[in-house]
């Protein structure tokens, strides 16, 4: 098996940076050397990246799609394509994500997701799969169609795991809706991660949503009841509770970057989830794409709208996200 080094200056590490080399064996990062350790290495060919920076692939568990391929299309070829894309954007691995389709369309993207998890694909890795609805209110139903969306239902839940071959990992889901306590307290019985979103629910009734097992705040600020002084809301509740994580779009279009310095100051970085929340015209030119159902329209400078102006997605990816961090001076580590 070929094996190589990539060297740099700036390798990120969880423990610590290093100026060194990564061995690599076949598609395995066999070790991580020491600047001093290198010379011991000098049989293997060497790709020298200077000072560019290496870190850890990136995670992305809240996606739609990019490059052109969407996770909602429901076919396997979809799912491959995107799997092929990601790594190209620094994506080693992420979460498929459905939403706003129709209950037969989420059961045939489900059966073809499953049908790619188990079997040979390349690319980045399928953690598993996140459902954003339909469980949803429609009230802050964003880009989604209202029709979709639908009560919380146990039964209908069961019957998406079996289309998923057990791969649903992750659900958004509205705490507030008629149904939702049996459907939460069902999923986290079954080790499904709960989020919180497309949500008006008050600051109580999140709360309750929280106590019944909710552990993480969907694309935090967006597409849920905002605070106000009088009623601080489902934002309010997750930025005050100490252990529910938040997703967070760093695009600098969906939070403003003061909300952003105040979001971090409330929560330790460790409890802030990055994620692009992309959808199938990320990476494309401008121009009229289809998503969840609805025609998107993105403009000249890349962002995503419905005709009627509402926000749709997001066309940047995490990379987009990292440098904008960088650029408004976190640490790289903290980043990371």
């Amino acid at each position: 098996m070929e094996k190589y080094i990539i060297k740099s200056s700036k390798i990120y590490t969880p423990e610590k940076l290093i100026d060194g080399g990564i061995l690599i064996s076949g598609k395995t990062i066999e070790k991580v050397l020491e600047k001093k350790d290198l010379e011991g290495h000098s049989k293997f060919k060497t790709i020298d990246m200077g000072e560019n920076l290496i870190i850890p692939g990136l995670i992305d568990i809240h996606i739609h799609g990019s490059g052109g391929w969407a996770v909602g299309a429901g076919d396997i070829e979809n799912i491959k394509g995107l799997c092929k894309y990601l790594p190209s954007i620094g994506v080693t691995s992420f979460q498929p994500t459905t939403g706003g389709e129709d209950v037969p369309t989420i059961n045939k993207s489900l059966r073809s997701i499953s049908k790619v998890i188990e079997g040979n694909y390349d690319g980045a890795r399928i953690l598993g799969i996140h459902m954003e609805g339909p469980f949803l209110n429609p009230i802050k139903k964003g880009v989604f169609l209202v029709r979709n969306l639908l009560e919380p239902s146990v039964d209908m839940m069961k019957e998406f795991i079996e289309n998923s071959s057990g791969n649903i990992i992750h659900v958004t889901l509205a705490p507030e809706i008629e149904g939702a306590k049996d459907l939460i307290e069902f999923l986290v019985q079954n080790n499904i991660l709960v989020a919180g979103g497309h949500t008006d629910a008050t600051i109580e009734e999140t709360r309750k949503g929280i106590e019944w097992g909710i552990s993480l705040s969907n694309h935090t600020c967006n597409a849920q009841r905002s605070i106000h002084h009088r009623e601080p809301g489902a934002l309010g509740a997750y930025l005050l509770d100490n252990e529910i994580y938040c997703e967070l779009i760093c695009d600098l279009f969906h939070v403003h970057p003061d909300m952003i310095e105040l979001i971090l100051r409330l929560k330790s970085t460790d409890k802030i989830c990055m994620i692009s929340d992309a959808i199938i015209g990320s990476g494309l030119k401008p121009g009229s794409y289809s998503f969840a159902n609805r025609i998107v329209n993105i403009d000249e400078e890349g962002w995503s709208r419905l005709p009627d102006g509402t926000i749709a997605g997001s066309t940047k990816n995490l990379l987009f996200g990292f440098k904008n961090m960088i650029n408004l001076g976190y640490k790289i580590e903290d980043v990371i």
